[in-house]
């Protein structure tokens, strides 16, 4: 039909799961995590990851304004996120993960807390929010409401968790396949994706 466009939940859904499938910190996170420790691990980072994007988006749907960072807030938030990845590269190295799930070696920050700050401290999350979701959001609240643009969010939510639950098992069911050898190739691979991520970050934060 000429002139139709899908509903704000519909596109929500949809955008949602092209937004996982997006290669970005988020997904290199879960890669790492789930490589780390298995699916278990995997899955408590992408809790902590779509809890902290689904109170973002629910903050938006109730009418909370979402400012696009800027300025020194943009370049602190770059080195703070760029900190995190790499760090989050080196731990993942260290771990030691060969096909079956790693003992804590210490003190370990929890995947679900390396999830929720994997959103915090990305740039581009925040880019989204405000470029991406504040208007598709709105499109749901003039057509139907609080309740529409609410529906719309968890739309979204559940898509960025439906695609990201399958990067999740790529990188703990396709690393067991592979043996130990490989799952260490993957491992270090992964963490140098982070590490470059973290990188590129760390340089637009220190270079104005």
């Amino acid at each position: 039909m000429v002139g139709y466009a899908p509903s704000p939940v519909v596109a929500g859904l949809a955008i949602g799961i092209a937004l996982a499938g997006a290669p970005g910190p988020v997904q290199a996170m879960l890669l790492a995590e789930a490589a780390r420790g298995g699916v278990g691990r995997g899955l408590r980072a992408l809790a902590g990851a779509s809890f902290t994007f689904g109170l973002l988006l629910l903050c938006l749907a109730m009418g909370v304004s979402i400012v696009v960072p800027q300025g020194l807030v943009l370049r602190l938030l770059r080195l703070t996120g760029g900190i995190l990845l790499v760090w989050l590269a080196v731990d993942a190295v260290r771990s030691g993960w060969d096909g079956d799930p790693a003992p804590e070696r210490g003190p370990s920050m929890p995947a679900a807390a390396r999830g929720s700050l994997a959103i915090l401290l990305n740039p581009g999350a925040w880019l989204f929010l405000g470029a991406v979701a504040s208007p598709l959001l709105a499109t749901a609240t003039h057509l139907g409401g609080q309740a529409g643009a609410v529906s719309a969010a968890i739309a979204l939510m559940v898509g960025a968790a439906i695609g990201d639950t399958g990067v999740v098992l790529l990188g703990a069911k396709g690393l067991r396949r592979g043996g130990p050898q490989f799952s260490r190739w993957i491992r270090r691979g992964l963490a140098a994706i982070l590490t470059g991520f973290g990188v590129w970050l760390l340089l637009g934060g220190l270079v104005p």
